[in-house]
């Protein structure tokens, strides 16, 4: 059972720690330079922390948050669904899609679908007539609940591939509002190239989200570099039409510092609620600054973009010789099965197997003129036959001739009477079995 109140002698131990003082080890994670206020600086109204003071707390929280992952982020659930989220960060979704009422979503990343049914579930709750389309490299593992929903359209393949934009396009140009979320491969090529590709398609005071700007050591995973914060770097040098909206990272543990994008010109209405002049946000994407002394120094962002323009060449250039090697793979070994079948063809095809073969055929030949001829000598003996011969003269007598014709007209007419009266039946018995099964 969990005490009501904490230990004396662990409050004591916090208090004693100044931010100059010693780090607070366990076996699993390390937390810096904790400082617990006292009983009398809680209670004081005029007390309240700096913005340093903020800032390094929080970077430290969420270096804790992520390294305890086996009980944060993978106990994290939406309705049953798994989702690689805080719970700050799903709240300011949820406040996203209620202040700007999207009728289309477009996620990239689905993993097993959690965040996909989060944003269906909110259309559905606040009566928004829209879809989400989620998009994954491999979409096997998305739950069966996810794939289900009426809302949810996966697409399988990567998110900058021609066919898979040209296919979001499409859904977006039917669409009033639309928001993007970037969460798949988090290479800064990657989700530069994303960037480039999904922002056009971001309706005016809509947001484009790009997630798990905190890696590459913002606070966290200092070896996932260069990741989205530098492909962000890169792309705000192209002076793209979107606002970083600050306010949405107020509670201060957030996986995307600098990634609620908001898209501003004609149509982009004022934010709602309208936001403070002034507020304290956790500025994760500055983490490694220590006393004006640069760790991890942010590239202009030209050298930014250049950077990862030859990186994402060289990877593209990769892809593609693998692409090609597999390709030679797969042909030389189709070759190699269809060259031993025709072998193997030609060594069955002996001399004696094709003689044999020939005198099968010919056999056959003969079986069939055989049947061709007795046919025609039956037709001959019924067309020469005395009873036809009268009846054609009967035709040509114009009375009967008339009576024979109109007999030969009501047939048909029953005949095709009868077909539809067939048809008629086979429909009411499907209509009768579409009916009798329609609720099970």
């Amino acid at each position: 059972m969990i005490a009501d109140r904490p230990d004396r002698a662990i409050l004591a131990r916090f208090r004693k720690t100044k931010r100059s003082g010693p780090a607070i080890s366990s076996s699993r994670v390390t937390c810096e330079n904790w400082r617990v206020l006292t009983p009398q600086e809680s209670e004081s109204p005029d007390v309240a922390p700096s913005g340093g003071e903020v800032e390094r707390v929080s970077r430290e929280f969420t270096k804790l948050f992520h390294d305890l992952k086996a009980q944060t982020f993978a106990t994290t659930t939406w309705l049953g669904v798994p989702l690689v989220k805080t719970p700050n960060d799903i709240v300011v979704f949820q406040q996203i899609i209620v202040e700007t009422r999207p009728d289309l979503i477009v996620e990239t990343g689905v993993y097993l679908g959690g965040s996909a049914l989060l944003f269906a579930t909110l259309m559905d709750s606040l009566g928004i007539d829209g879809k989400v389309i989620a998009i994954d490299i491999e979409t096997g593992s998305v739950r069966d609940k996810v794939a289900a929903h009426p809302r949810i359209e996966l697409i399988e393949g990567s998110s900058v591939d021609p066919t898979v934009v040209t296919r979001v396009r499409a859904e977006a140009s039917k669409a009033q509002r639309v928001m993007v979320d970037l969460d798949s491969d988090h290479r800064a090529h990657h989700v530069l190239e994303e960037l480039r590709t999904y922002s056009p398609l971001v309706t005016p005071g809509c947001y484009l989200v790009v997630e798990d700007g905190f890696l590459g050591g913002r606070p966290v995973r200092p070896d996932a570099i260069p990741g989205p914060s530098e492909a962000l770097d890169a792309w705000f040098g192209e002076a793209p039409p979107f606002q970083s909206d600050r306010w949405h990272e107020r509670y201060l543990l957030t996986q995307n510092p600098r990634g609620f994008l908001r898209r501003i010109g004609d149509g982009a209405a004022e934010p709602r609620p309208p936001r403070p002049a002034s507020f304290v946000t956790a500025r994760l994407e500055l983490s490694g600054l220590d006393n004006g002394a640069v760790r991890a120094a942010v590239p202009a962002p030209e050298k930014a973009l250049a950077a990862l323009e030859a990186a994402a060449g060289e990877t593209e250039g990769e892809l593609d010789q693998l692409r090609r090697s597999m390709a030679n793979m797969a042909r030389a070994e189709r070759n190699v099965r269809i060259d031993a079948e025709l072998e193997g063809r030609r060594q069955e095809m002996t001399t004696e197997a094709l003689l044999e073969e020939l005198e099968i055929q010919r056999v056959l030949l003969a079986e069939r003129s055989r049947l061709l001829a007795r046919e025609r000598a039956r037709v001959a003996r019924f067309t020469e036959s005395k009873p036809y011969r009268v009846y054609r003269a009967l035709r040509r007598i114009p009375g009967i001739g008339a009576l024979m014709r109109w007999r030969d007209r009501h047939r048909l007419a029953e005949a095709k009477a009868r077909a539809k009266n067939r048809a008629a039946n086979r429909q009411v018995q499907s209509e009768r079995f579409s009916e009798h099964h329609r609720g099970q």
